[in-house]
Order: structure tokens, then sequence, then C-alpha cells
């Protein structure tokens, strides 16, 4: 079920001799839009000190409605938020550097976003959001403004008013018949929480009460603009509402060469794992070859597995990157499958299954492209969850993708299970054992496994079976079994598989520079202290060290 909202607004200028303020919704014509990134709406209010407070509260609020959609999709809706209001804050603060005219450019502002069952909102400044659900009035947002007695109506925050703006975000669970209100100070202020509790329940068309809140405003003598923008939730959605439509799709069931799935023919069947089916197949109006991907026919009616598959689709037409294979858009389908480019080639477990020795060097060149590509992963807030030589595909040009985004997940679409740690265990990072949550840095260690492998066939702490639980000491260098790796190779290696998060690369980009400076500019490996690598062994150590120099000493004593 779709989320449906019915909005209404209402701004007067009141005694002032203009309105500085400005507010705006946007509800997507795109149904598939609406579901990703919801609807929009949000007041601001130029501050009156500054001679361009109107200015800056309009340009704030236009901008936020388009910028806010042109965000990835795959961002969580504070992220998306924080990173518009920050640009809107740098644009408004460089106005005021840059004009000759006098005084500032600044501005409130209170937005909320609307998705599936979800509402999220960013405040700054001293405008208000309430939510009215059932009987109960609650105000929202924390009011940015000195508590000094006198000084209760100067701004500690606003856009404009600093070269960084620090933002406050909430969310919460929309209910059918919620009912938002966004109002300035100037309507908040003169009325209480009370009066515009009363007038919130006494109409219920959202534009007709924004109005009477405004002109309620003014009656009980308000001497400032007054804005307000209500939003009533006639239908919450659901919080996967990105995948709806194609869930409920049948399954084809396991196909041979030579049958026909939609527009495609059935070449061969690439590979069949413990919930999917891979199929070559011939597009027969293109003649371009796809990869089919579906679910084993046990699974049907499986929902959690359907939305599973509908989410590495969703990632991979969100991947406009050429290290991830491209997914063809199927608007007609009649089954569960999706199809994505197919490559001639073998993954880098095959080849090394098939006896190809990785130099290193060949090995710092696929390094640096698997980097190039997690870096557009991680920049859309995806997460791989699943890197390894099996996953790394080298076609027969010599070009690398990266593949199976499977078990990926991103903060605005993830349908693993809660309790769910997904990967291969000699791949998965000693964190993710604790039940701590896979990251960009989880990623990245599990591409220095995967070099690790490929240079020495072995893993840095061992072979991990499933169930099993392992204990991290100390991985050899790789150059001990391989003494064609130069020393700096061996470092980035080492931090890259850090049993400690916080000693391991934070970014791709970080990884793929200490690859590319290489010997010119090595990276210093930081040894381990030994009560750290082997406090079982350290201490006897110490202990014996003591008695040693005790003993000296009483020799001393003796002799003296």
């Amino acid at each position: 079920m779709p989320l449906r909202l019915e909005f209404g607004h209402a701004s007067a200028a009141g005694p002032r001799p203009r309105n500085e303020d400005y507010c705006g919704y946007v509800e997507p014509a795109d149904p598939q839009l609406a579901a990703t990134k919801g609807m929009l709406a949000a007041v601001a209010d130029g501050v009156s000190g500054g001679a361009h407070g109107r200015e800056a509260a309009e340009t704030a609020i236009r901008n936020l409605l388009a910028d806010y959609y042109a965000t990835p999709d795959t961002w969580e809706t504070a992220h998306a938020l924080g990173t518009v209001l920050a640009a809107i804050n740098r644009w408004l603060t460089g106005q005021v550097a840059s004009r000759s005219e006098p005084g500032g450019m600044a501005t409130t502002l209170t937005c909320l976003v609307a998705r599936g069952g979800r509402y999220h909102y960013a405040h700054v400044g001293d405008t208000r959001l309430y939510r009215l659900r059932g009987e109960s009035l609650d105000l929202l947002t924390h009011d940015h403004v000195w508590e000094t007695p006198g000084m209760s109506h100067v701004l500690k925050r606003a856009l404009g008013l600093d070269t960084h703006v620090l933002p406050d975000f909430g969310e919460g669970d929309l209910a059918a018949s919620d009912i938002f209100l966004i109002v300035c100070d100037g309507v908040w202020e003169p009325l209480g929480q009370i009066e515009l509790h009363r007038l919130l329940k006494l109409h219920d068309e959202p534009a007709r009460a924004a109005r009477a809140i405004v002109e309620a405003a003014l009656a009980q003598g308000g001497q400032d603009n007054a804005t307000a923008l209500v939003a009533r939730v006639l239908e919450s959605g659901a919080d996967d509402a990105s995948l709806a439509g194609a869930v409920d799709l049948p399954l084809p069931g396991r196909l041979a060469p030579g049958a026909r799935l939609d527009d495609f023919e059935i070449e061969a069947e690439l590979h069949s794992g413990r919930d999917s089916l891979l199929y070559r197949a011939r597009h027969a109006a293109t003649g371009q070859r796809w990869a089919i991907k579906t679910l084993q026919p046990v699974l049907a009616g499986d929902a959690q597995a359907a939305a599973r598959l509908l989410a590495e689709e969703w990632f991979l037409k969100r991947l406009h990157s050429h290290y991830f294979a491209e997914a063809l858009p199927l608007p007609g389908r009649n089954f569960l499958y999706f199809a994505q480019r197919h490559f001639e080639g073998a993954s880098l477990a095959a080849r090394l299954d098939a006896g190809q020795h990785f130099s290193p060097t060949e090995t710092v060149t696929l390094a640096i492209r698997a980097l190039k590509g997690l870096s557009a992963l991680h920049r859309l807030d995806i997460v791989h969850r699943d890197l390894k030589p099996d996953n790394l595909h080298l076609d027969n040009a010599g070009k690398l993708r990266i593949l199976d985004l499977g078990v990926a997940r991103c903060p605005q679409l993830d349908v693993r299970d809660a309790d769910a740690q997904p990967g291969t265990p000699s791949y998965m990072a000693p964190e993710l054992f604790a039940g701590n949550e896979a990251n960009a840095v989880s990623d990245l260690y599990a591409l220095g496994v995967t070099l690790y492998h490929l240079l020495t066939r072995k893993y840095p702490y061992g072979e991990i079976e499933p169930f099993q639980r392992p204990r991290f000491g100390e991985p050899a260098p790789p150059g001990r079994y391989r003494p064609d790796i130069p020393p700096w190779l061996d470092n980035v290696i080492l931090k890259a598989v850090a049993r400690e998060p916080g000693e391991r690369f934070e970014t791709a980009e970080e990884m793929r520079l200490a690859l590319e400076r290489g010997e010119a500019n090595p990276l210093v490996r930081r040894r381990t202290p030994l009560i750290d690598r082997s406090p079982a062994g350290a201490w006897p150590l110490v202990a014996g060290l003591s008695i040693v120099f005790n003993l000296l000493l009483l020799f001393l004593l003796i002799a003296s």
C-alpha cells in the first residue's frame, strides 16, 4: 500500500512590511521516486536582523526541495538532508562574503520527510515541528536559541549563520491519521501549544487548518510573519515500498537450455547455489547476452528471498560504474528474475583453481581496480559484505568487475534478517563474529584477505569454517610464503587485515593511494606489542625478567 499524504499551507506578513518566511512541499508524481525518497515539506524563517532574510529563506527551501531528490536513493534520509543543508549553508555564508551590500543572509529551517512507514526530520533554528497523534500533540524539535534571560529570541544555530551548520535529526513511525505541523516563531509564540492543538482538532482539511492557525496567530497580536504547513497522513506505506510490485511474481522454475523466459532464450546454466540459479541467456530482439538470476524452485512463495533477489537488482540499477554489471530494465516481466550484462571470463577463484599464478604486480593492479569499484559502492553507502575471489570477475578483455550483491545492504534498503550476519567466514573481519555490523572497513578487510590469498593461497588467520569461533593472533607477512613480495606490499596487506578496525584503512581511497604510491612512499608498519599479540606469553616473560633483575640487585648488595 503506497503512502498517501494531504498538505496545506498558509503564510502572511502580519504587521511586518514584508514576509521573510517561505515554505513548500513536494509530492513526487513518479511512484518509484515517492517510494525511494518520500514526500518532503519544509518551512524557513529568514532572519530579520539581516538584509536578505527573505532571499535566504526562499533559496534554502527551493534548493532543498530540488537537491534532496538528486541525492542517491541509497543514502539514508538524514545523510541526504544533512548533505543538502550543508551545501545550502556554504552558499549562504559565501554570498555574505562576496556581496558589497551590508547585512547577513541567514534563515531557520525545519523539514519533514515521509517515506514508507517512517517519518524523518531535520531542524535548525526556532521553527518548530509538531505531531498530533490521537489526542496528543507532541513537539518534536528543540529551539536553537540562547536560554539566557533577555536572549530567548537570539539564535544559536541557523543556515548562513556560521561556516558550519549542525542540524538536529529525528525519525519515527508513521500512522494513519497522524497530523504534522511546521510553524515559524510568529505562530507558535502567540498561540501556544494548547491553542495549536485545538485548531488542529477543529479543522480536518490541512489547507483550512493552516489558514486558521495563521489567522489566529495574527489575531492574538502576533508581531512577526506567520507561516504554517500542515500534513495529514491518509495512509501509511510499507517500509520496503521500493520493491513493491515484483515481489509477488511467480518463479520460472528450473530452466533447460532452449527454454524461453519472456524475451530471453536460455543458453546454459552457469551456477546453482543454495538460494539462487544463474543462467546465460540471449535476448530475442537484440541478440545481446545477459545473465539471468532467479531463485531455486523450493523458495517459491518466500517473500523474504524474493525481496533479497530484487534488492540486488535495485542496487545494480543505481551503480553507474563499469566495475559492476549493468542491470536491464524489465518493466513487463512475468516471472521473478532479473537480468544483468554477461561477460565471458572467469572469477579470480576459478583462475586460482585452474593453477594461475598471480605476480605481485598483477595483484596490485587488480587490487587498485577493485578499490575503484568499492569507492563507487561505498559512496552510495552500500556495503558488499561478501567480497572474495569468487566475487571478483576478470573478463576476457582483462576488465575486473565486482559480482554478487545478493547480501549487500544500505541504510535505505536492508532486507536481511536483523540477526543475520552474511559473508564467507575466512573473509569476515574479526568484529563481525562478535555481532558488529558490516561497514566499509570490513569490506576493505575482506579485500585484504583476498589479496593475501591470491598471492599465497593461504589466509592471514587460517581458514575459518562456518560456525567456528575463530581466534585471531598475529598474521604472518605474505612475504614469508612468497619471497618476491616487496616489503611495502606486505605492510599494505597487513594493515588491511589488521585485527583491530582502528588499525586498518578507513576508506577505499586511502588503501588505493597506498598501493599506487608503492615503494616510492612505502607504508610504515606498526608492530603490535607482544602483550597485545600474546598476553599469555608476555606475562611469563615479564615475570622472568623481574626475577633476573631482582637476583642481580641481590648479588650487587651482597658483593658490596
